[in-house]
């Protein structure tokens, strides 16, 4: 299985925000504290806030927050953010990364996507409060 830098900067972000659930987080800790570069979590926690598991407060005291209990947000919650689609694995040609032009006639098309089946399962059983 491989998952987007972006899905992984995803995770770690949310889980530092679990962490740090005293307060608001700026951009600048939450950058160094999962280094993560800055112009690319702030994509992230755009899409997060987007997606309502992240709140943002401007201003002096201003920052980020989970807008969520952790046992409410899954691992397949935050990839499925970041992803802006409703599955967060695509069937794609290997050599290619487009996607597979087989899949009506694949013979094992059907064992991936009972894979796909069973990875979402458990990304969706696995909890920020977990991590």
């Amino acid at each position: 299985m491989q998952i987007t830098l972006e899905a992984d900067y995803a995770v770690r972000c949310l889980v530092y925000l679990k962490d740090h659930r005293d307060g608001v987080c700026v951009l600048g800790d939450i950058s160094k504290g999962t280094r993560i570069p800055s112009a690319f979590l702030s994509k992230i926690l755009q899409k997060m806030i987007k997606r309502g598991l992240v709140k943002s407060a401007k201003g002096k005291n201003g920052g980020f927050a989970l807008a969520k209990d952790p046992n409410r947000i899954s691992v397949y919650n935050i990839m499925q953010a970041v992803c802006c689609s409703d599955t967060v694995m695509k069937l794609v040609c290997s050599k290619t990364k487009e996607p597979c032009s087989f899949l009506k006639t694949c013979k094992i098309h059907v064992v991936w996507e009972d894979l796909g089946k069973i990875i979402k399962m458990i990304l969706e059983s696995r909890k920020l409060s977990q991590l």
